[in-house]
C-alpha cells in the first residue's frame, strides 16, 4: 500500500536542468530583444537612445542564439521528447483549446470547469511550443541575415525579410506575454521551471494526469521515495 503521507510530500522531477537553463536564456535573451525591437521600430527618443537599443538587441539575440545551441547539445533528448509531444494532437487537444483549458473561467469567473486530461504539456503549451519553434527559427535566421548579410541580397528580398522579422516578432511577443502571465499564475509550474525543476506530485496529478498515469515511475532510495519520469 502506498504511504499517503509520503505521497502528499512527494515531488516530481518535471524539468531537467537543460530545459531550465534554456528558459533562463529565453528570459535573458528574448525579453530584452523584444523590448528593444519595439524601440527600434517606433524610434522614440534620440538617435543615441535608438542606437543603444540596437546594441542591446544584438547582444540579446546573441544570448538567445547561444542558449538555443547549448540546449541542442545538452538536452537533445528533451528536444526529441518535445517534438513528439507538440506534434501529437488529438480531439482532446481541440476540446481543451475550445475552453482555453478552463483558465478564462478560473481567472474571470472564479470557478472550475471540467477539462480534458493532459500529458506533460497541455494543449496551449503545445501550441506555444510550435509557435516558438517556427517563429524563433525564423527570427534567429532573419535577424542574423539583416545584421551581417544585407549587402549580398536584393533590396526587395531584404525588405520582406525585415517585414517578416518585425511582424513575426510582434506576434511572438504577444504570445510570450500570455505565456508568462499563465506561467506566473500557475506558481507551481513557474517555481519548477525557474527553480530546482521539481513540482509537488499533487499539483502534477491535477494538471498532467496522463503524464503521471503513464510516464512516471517511483524511485526508492534509502531515505527518500520520489516519482520521476521514466527514462530520466
Amino acid at each position: 500500500m502506498v504511504n499517503h503521507h509520503k505521497e502528499e510530500h512527494a515531488r516530481v522531477l518535471k524539468h531537467r536542468w537543460p530545459s531550465r537553463l534554456f528558459h533562463w536564456g529565453l528570459v535573458i535573451g528574448f525579453l530584452p530583444a523584444a523590448i528593444t525591437g519595439l524601440i527600434i521600430w517606433q524610434k522614440p527618443g534620440s538617435e543615441e537612445f535608438v542606437n543603444l537599443a540596437m546594441r542591446i538587441h544584438i547582444v540579446s539575440a546573441a544570448i538567445l542564439t547561444i542558449s538555443a545551441f547549448t540546449f541542442m547539445f545538452t538536452g537533445f533528448d528533451r528536444i526529441v521528447a518535445f517534438f513528439r509531444l507538440v506534434l501529437s494532437w488529438s480531439r482532446h487537444d481541440l476540446e481543451w483549446l475550445k475552453i482555453g483549458g478552463g483558465y478564462p473561467h478560473k481567472i474571470l469567473l472564479g470557478r472550475e470547469v471540467p477539462v480534458m486530461p493532459m500529458d506533460k504539456l497541455n494543449s496551449g503549451q503545445k501550441l506555444m511550443g510550435v509557435i516558438m519553434l517556427v517563429g524563433g527559427a525564423f527570427l534567429t535566421a532573419s535577424g542574423w541575415l539583416l545584421y551581417s548579410f544585407i549587402p549580398f541580397f536584393p533590396k526587395l528580398f531584404v525588405y520582406w525579410v525585415e517585414f517578416g522579422h518585425l511582424w513575426i516578432g510582434l506576434a511572438m511577443t504577444a504570445c510570450l506575454v500570455g505565456h508568462m502571465f499563465l506561467g506566473i499564475y500557475n506558481q507551481g509550474e513557474f517555481k519548477a521551471m525557474f527553480g530546482d525543476g521539481t513540482q509537488p506530485l499533487s499539483e502534477v496529478k491535477h494538471h498532467n494526469p496522463l503524464w503521471v498515469a503513464h510516464k512516471i515511475e517511483r524511485v526508492t532510495g534509502k531515505t527518500t521515495e520520489e516519482p520521476m519520469e521514466k527514462g530520466a
